[in-house]
């Protein structure tokens, strides 16, 4: 397979480690927990690491890498308290990225329901703290005023084991409303440019999910350091093309040219959905580069924008760390041909109607117990990508239907299935995506009680 061939590859330019993947993936847990100790065994007797592309970036007056670990999507295995990150492969996931040059780690209160922050912290505790970049964020959604701003801003440096954060965000700007309620009402901004002029922040940015005119008001009223949006070919819109639903990034990147603020990048895969095309996409991306992955391209392509700085990736698994990393070393932006190829999927698969979730569980929680990016990503992984249609399940075999209901039954507790949504709304202004929650929830609910009829295996 090209992916093997091209993985052997990858392996040796690391430092000459072959044969742990088979069939372009890994075996088990064991077999990647093996691979990364010998990676790490090749650099202490001296091996050359393959190291990522790095940015300067002038508000530190240091350069950055292209790639940032983003810490919310960890690999997690279950305990009998539930689902947790998996410690030992996280770390040593870390630890690897580190080794190839990725010191750049964004991290945030509510990410792995609030244990990211002391994880992350305790991995970079043995590292020297000049040797790494750290980013954490206000968390916006949860802010009620000055004081607790303040709390959570101490419990973060304490949790992450630092004095100072190298990069500090607003967390998620949805609306002026909250943000001149909370922010400058409140004065929690001032308060955070105190922080900085104390060392406690080197550079003061944002992570944005609103509208653009909220974009922009944002851009011209108030200096910044740097900010982080949402950009991939997506979601792009083109000058003039009005923005719609997710789809503008096109706008919001040109306002940071206008105003020459630093770009980081969330979502550059868009949670994954641009890691898996349709048929007839794969084929024109493969035609340029028969050896490349769909994730690459993504990766490319926002990284062949002037302006950005860093792509924060949340890679969950070792072999998104390989390929990333891959991308990333020696970085070579898209030629014409590719973008031009890159155009081309997109009217290809413009009509695919595939949910754009990228599982962020910014929508949590939900007020009657929905596990909203759970029931889209059993959907999309065993319903949508097998060919099980939302408006035309009757196309799809027993076996497939079959196979959908038990991946949903043994996936999700009564309580967080799709059938407890009562459309209350409280999940909509939450959705970077701008997903229609409830109408989407509500249709994979019908289409399990229908499978549920027909296959005659209930399921509530």
């Amino acid at each position: 397979m090209q992916n093997g061939i091209n993985r052997r590859s990858f392996l040796k330019a690391l430092g000459g480690l072959a044969g742990v993947a088979a069939a372009g993936a890994f075996l088990n847990r064991e077999e990647i927990l093996s691979f990364l100790d010998r990676d790490k065994a090749a650099e202490e007797a001296g091996e050359i690491m393959g190291q990522v592309t790095r940015r300067y970036f002038a508000p530190l007056g240091q350069e950055l890498p292209m790639l940032g670990f983003g810490c919310m999507r960890f690999p997690t295995k279950f305990s009998t308290s539930g689902r947790e990150i998996d410690a030992e492969l996280s770390e040593k996931m870390i630890d690897f990225a580190y080794r190839h040059g990725i010191n750049y780690f964004d991290t945030a209160w509510f990410y792995h329901d609030g244990k990211s922050e002391s994880f992350v912290g305790g991995v970079l505790k043995k590292y020297p703290r000049e040797s790494f970049f750290l980013a954490d964020k206000m968390p916006t959604p949860m802010l009620t005023d000055l004081s607790q701003a303040k709390e959570i801003f101490q419990t973060q440096l304490e949790r992450c084991q630092v004095e100072y954060f190298d990069t500090y965000m607003l967390h998620s700007l949805s609306s002026q409303e909250e943000f001149d309620r909370l922010y400058i009402n409140q004065g929690i901004l001032d308060y955070l440019r105190e922080e900085k002029a104390q060392g406690r922040i080197r550079s003061l940015g944002f992570s944005f999910h609103g509208d653009v005119p909220f974009f922009y008001h944002l851009m011209d009223q108030y200096p910044w350091d740097f900010c982080m949006i949402q950009l991939n070919y997506a979601d792009w819109n083109e000058p003039g093309e009005a923005p719609s639903g997710s789809r503008q990034a096109g706008d919001l990147y040109r306002k940071c040219r206008e105003k020459d603020v630093p770009i980081f990048v969330m979502e550059p895969v868009k949670g994954g959905n641009l890691a898996s095309l349709s048929e007839s996409a794969e084929s024109i991306l493969k035609a340029q580069r028969p050896d490349a992955s769909m994730a690459s391209w993504a990766l490319r392509w926002v990284g062949s924008l002037d302006g950005v700085i860093t792509l924060n990736s949340g890679m969950s698994n070792l072999e998104q760390v390989l390929d990333n990393v891959q991308t990333m070393m020696d970085f070579e932006p898209l030629s014409t041909a590719e973008a031009r190829a890159i155009q081309q999927t997109l009217g290809k698969a413009s009509d695919s109607g595939a949910l754009p979730c990228t599982y962020c569980r910014y929508c949590d929680p939900c007020p009657y117990g929905v596990d909203i990016a759970s029931v889209f990503r059993i959907y999309k992984r065993y319903g949508e990508a097998a060919g099980l249609d939302l408006e035309y399940p009757e196309r799809a075999s027993a076996r497939q239907k079959e196979a959908f209901l038990a991946h949903y039954k043994n996936n999700l507790e009564r309580s967080q299935r799709a059938s407890h949504c009562t459309a209350c709304g409280t999940c909509l202004p939450r959705c970077p995506q701008h997903i229609d929650i409830p109408k989407e929830i509500r249709a994979i609910d019908d289409l399990v009680q229908r499978l549920s009829r027909e296959t005659g295996k209930e399921v509530f």
